[in-house]
This record gives structure tokens, sequence and C-alpha cells, in this order.
């Protein structure tokens, strides 16, 4: 498997649950299914994707859309929660605070890099999580056991995991990318690395990450080791008082040079400097 060639479409990931893979690092979702109800992992970004996702869905199951559960407030993971009214829609605090402030910045990172999507993302209107938690909130979807876990900022202030301890599966959101340098546009480089060394004590066997293939706790230390590395390499141009863009072009990706998105190397580096300047929180 290289970074752009991995098993994509619908993978069941454990008994009845299963996860979204698209292709070249695009967005992920997931579901878990029950004779109840259907518990769904972000809702995606355009009203196709939405579609196309409720469509897999009903291929493996016809109970209702019991809950949604947004990983965090990026419009590559929330545009398509209207599509999934009236089901209850659970996020973080930060999720929700995060989406009503920043939702004009947000649709405008989308319409200006994709701009061949601005008919459909004309179509979303700010769908927001109407269940929210702090810390820690526990599901039960028939006889299993669903716990959606804060560890602290990260991807973004508000990113959430979802783990299913009897199975041994972990949806990571953004917590999590493979095979793919992660997207930086509201990431804080060191408490990102905290989060990941937290998340890792948890028991998993399989791991569903926002992008790239599913993996196991082997791509998320792959993951994990990235972003020590990239860390490294940015601290270093930071403490030698060059510009971010001497840093970023200074950048070794070494043994990652084959993964996808390298042309984030100057947004991780602009943000891995404010995180170092203290102008994140």
């Amino acid at each position: 498997m290289t970074s752009a060639s991995y098993d994509t479409g619908v993978i069941q990931t454990a008994a009845q649950a299963y996860a979204f893979i698209q292709p070249n690092g695009a967005t992920n979702a997931g579901f878990i299914v029950s004779e109840e109800g259907v518990l769904v992992i972000d809702s995606l970004m355009t009203p196709a994707l939405a579609t196309r996702l409720l469509s897999e869905i009903r291929r493996v199951s016809k109970a209702p859309i019991r809950y949604l559960v947004d990983t965090h407030y990026h419009g590559d993971h929330v545009f398509g929660n209207q599509y999934f009214v009236p089901a209850p829609i659970i996020g973080h605090v930060n999720c929700r605070q995060e989406l009503i402030e920043k939702f004009d910045a947000n649709m405008n990172r989308y319409t200006s890099g994709r701009p061949e999507l601005i008919p459909e993302l004309e179509q979303i209107r700010m769908t927001l999580p109407d269940v929210t938690f702090e810390d820690r909130m526990n599901i039960r979807l028939g006889d299993r056991e669903i716990n959606l876990i804060y560890l602290g900022r990260a991807h973004s202030a508000g990113d959430i995991l979802l783990h299913l301890p009897q199975e041994g599966l972990l949806y990571a959101g953004d917590i999590a990318f493979h095979r793919i340098l992660p997207a930086f546009p509201d990431g804080h480089i060191t408490k990102w690395l905290d989060v990941m060394e937290e998340t890792r004590k948890l028991d998993f066997d399989t791991i569903v990450p926002g992008h790239g293939p599913v993996g196991t706790k082997r791509e998320f230390d792959e993951a994990k080791e990235l972003m020590a590395h990239l860390h490294g390499e940015i601290r270093r141009g930071f403490d030698q008082g060059q510009s971010e863009e001497e840093t970023a072009q200074g950048v070794d990706l070494g043994k990652f040079t084959s993964y996808l998105g390298q042309e984030r190397i100057g947004q991780i580096t602009q943000m891995a400097y404010r995180a170092y300047r203290g102008d994140l929180e």
C-alpha cells in the first residue's frame, strides 16, 4: 500500500461497525449499527457526500439514524449535518462554539480552495450540535458501549474520540492522519502531540483516522512519529531565528517523503510558529 493507494469505501471495522473511507486522504466518516438505530460519525462536507454516506448506511441497515456525532467543527466533517436532522447531533462544547464563531471563515476556507464546490456549499446552513459535553460522554447503542472522549486541544479546540472498548475500536477524527501530512488550520502542534500520547494509552487494535486508511496502533504510531518529526524540524528553525518561510523550505521529511499533503508544510510551519510564540490557547 502506498500513501495514495489503500482500501476505500465502506469497510467493516468490527461487528456492526463500519468506516467510510475516501481516497487520496479525503475526509473519512463512520457508522455503528444496532437494531434500535444507527450512530453516524461525521456528516462530511457537501450534499452529495452526505447523501452518498446515507445511501451507504442504508445498504447496511434500514434502522433510523439515532445519533450523529461531530468529531470537530471543520466543514469537511460537519457541513452535511443538516441532512441527518432530526437525529440529535452530539459534539464537544468547543465544537459547537467554534462552529458558531468560525462558520464564515470555515466556509470561506473551502469555497476559496475548492471553487468547483461552491454550488453545493451554497446549500449548506449552519447546523449545530444540540447535545454537548466537556470531558466524557457514554452512549449505549443496544448492548454496545461507546465512549466519547475529549483529551484536550489538538487539531482544533474540540476534537473528540469515539472508543468502543469491547471491540478495541477507535474512531479518532482528525487527531489521526494516516499516510498524509496533517492539516493545520487550527492545530496546536505541541498540545496535539500531548493528546496523541494520551490517545495511545487507550485499548484499541483498530483505528479509523479522519484522513487516510484504516489502521492499527502501528499506523497511529507512525502518525505520532511524523508529528514529532515535524515539531523537531520546525522548532529548530524557530529557535535559530529563521523566518517561517526559511524554516518551511528547510523541513526535511525524512522517511515520510512519500506521504500525501506536502503542500501543507507552509501552513504547518505557520501554525507551529504561532504555538511557539504563545499566540494560540
